[in-house]
């Protein structure tokens, strides 16, 4: 259980303490400036482990309660210090810089919450906590990665690493109950829709089909228009045949009026 904790209280400094993520990203880059890219999963390693041991002492909700509190007067300070718009925008982007795994994580957990009370409402207690190890896991990685794309990148490597740090994550715990109940829901409606396309070539037989893209079902098309039969029964009834019999229309089309009586 001790090995347990002590994992638990390092993922927290990770997730939470400036301090940790500070003395990571210090590390990385100090070690690639020596060695290169040489043995760099080493260097990282190491890294992190060292982070963890400055910080096992370190409370943390005090580091972060300092990290965030000084925010305004550090970013003040780093101000008056620097010169033009290039050494301001310096001072105030470091400043940023050296919180952002701390805001992007309290950012995510916002965005978070929302996702992990559906999963309790849907899925009982059970399905709520699984939630909660997939959101910290992605969370983590988020983080981790943007120590060590800062660290090997600078600002815009520490974003980079945030993005794939993040989408490695969610490779390895899965889509989050989100993303699985929208999915289900687009399912859903487009399975709604298909039916509706269906019934409504059964209501209208006679409708076109192929012309918009759907599917519909092959009916047989009528040859002959209404104005056509209707000109037809006008010729039939119209008295321009001499016989009365050659005007009734059962008895055309039977035959029967070509019968020779006088045989």
């Amino acid at each position: 259980m001790v090995g347990v904790s002590r994992i638990l209280k390092a993922g927290g400094r990770l997730l939470f303490d400036p301090k940790f993520q500070d003395i990571a990203t210090n590390t990385i880059k100090a070690s690639k400036k020596s060695m290169g890219y040489r043995n760099i999963h080493k260097q990282i390693g190491d890294a992190f482990v060292k982070a963890d041991k400055a910080t096992v002492n370190t409370p943390l909700w005090k580091s972060m309660r300092k990290s965030l509190t000084s925010l305004g007067p550090d970013i003040k300070t780093s101000w008056k210090a620097a010169s033009g718009f290039t050494g301001k925008s310096k001072a105030i982007f470091g400043q940023l810089g050296k919180r952002m795994p701390l805001l992007g994580v309290l950012l995510s957990v916002g965005i978070e919450i929302p996702n992990i009370v559906s999963a309790f409402q849907d899925k009982g207690l059970g399905g709520g906590l699984i939630e909660i190890g997939k959101s910290t896991a992605r969370l983590a990685g988020a983080t981790a990665g943007f120590i060590i794309g800062a660290g090997l990148g600078g600002f815009v490597g520490g974003f980079a690493g945030g993005f794939i740090g993040d989408w490695l994550a969610s490779k390895v715990v899965g889509k989050s109950h989100s993303e699985k109940k929208a999915e289900a829901e687009l399912q859903a409606q487009s399975a709604l829709g298909q039916q509706q396309n269906v019934a409504s070539q059964v209501v209208n037989p006679y409708a076109q089909h192929g012309t918009s893209g759907t599917t519909g079902l092959n009916y047989a098309q009528p040859t002959i228009t209404p104005q056509q039969l209707m000109a037809m029964q006008q010729m039939l009834y119209s008295g321009g045949f001499e016989n009365p019999m050659d005007q009734d229309f059962m008895a055309m089309t039977s035959g029967i009026n070509r019968l020779n009586y006088m045989c």
